[in-house]
């Protein structure tokens, strides 16, 4: 497969891949952030108790309704983010640690079988347009996220893409989540291509640091005040909106 010309804003490169995070990138951060944390919250009141909330949400860093972008809600995988609540759960109620890991696994997995697709995600401008431009030109396209797989899955059926993506990489399938580069390894050897062949677009610290690690082109995309000085110093390039990805054979 040929090389094809991508531009990211006014920067022509020559990729095979373009890999997505999701949670930022694809779909908007904050409106998904804030309804799985109430789903969440919500359940651990139930199971640890409501006086406790405050305690939760500075876990997940959360103030005056404000997420911050670099804490444990915006970036943690699932694993990490039950293991952490575990803590939480031990540090308050002093239970068994066997119990608090099982606590804090319902606590997510109650939350999630509640939700809504529909309603937590909710996609940014040029999806899924994108993916059918980078296809049409022959390019790969996937996801490397730190969401689960069933979820990712569904929000791909979301978007209609989910049957024509090359990949879908998530924390259940490498021994390493970002920043390590493993997903863009498993990447690789599924398609023949090397890391400098890929261009890693994602919103976060987490994304820059996975791709520079593997090799890859990172480009970060701005989606919130501040986020350029924080990403500028971890990214090859910088965009403002996936709009600003353009195809030329």
């Amino acid at each position: 497969m040929k090389k094809n010309n991508v531009f990211f804003g006014e920067h022509e490169t020559f990729v095979k891949c373009v890999a997505f995070d999701k949670d930022g990138t694809l779909f908007d951060a904050m409106g998904f952030w804030t309804y799985i944390d109430n789903l969440r919250e919500e359940t651990f009141s139930s199971l640890v108790g409501s006086e406790h909330k405050s305690a939760w949400s500075k876990l997940m860093g959360i103030t005056d309704a404000a997420v911050d972008h670099h804490g444990v809600l915006a970036v943690a995988s699932l694993q990490e983010e039950i293991v952490l609540v575990a803590g939480l759960i031990y540090q308050l109620k002093g239970w068994p640690w066997v119990r608090c890991k099982e606590v804090a696994a319902e606590i997510f997995k109650t939350a999630d079988s509640r939700l809504k697709i529909d309603r937590a995600f909710n996609k940014v401008e040029g999806v899924p347009d994108i993916f059918h431009q980078l296809m049409e030109a022959g390019i790969h396209t996937g996801i490397m996220t730190s969401d689960a797989l069933a979820r990712t899955e569904d929000c791909m059926r979301l978007l209609d893409i989910l049957d024509f993506l090359d990949f879908i990489i998530t924390p259940e399938k490498v021994k390493n989540g970002k920043p390590a580069p493993d997903m863009v390894h498993i990447a690789c050897e599924s398609l023949g291509i090397q890391p400098s062949e890929i261009a890693v677009i994602g919103d976060s610290i987490v994304d820059m640091r996975m791709a520079k690690a593997a090799g890859c082109l990172a480009v970060g995309i701005i989606t919130y005040e501040g986020s350029a000085e924080v990403l500028a110093p971890e990214a090859d390039l910088l965009i403002h909106s996936i709009r600003d990805i353009k195809v030329k054979a």
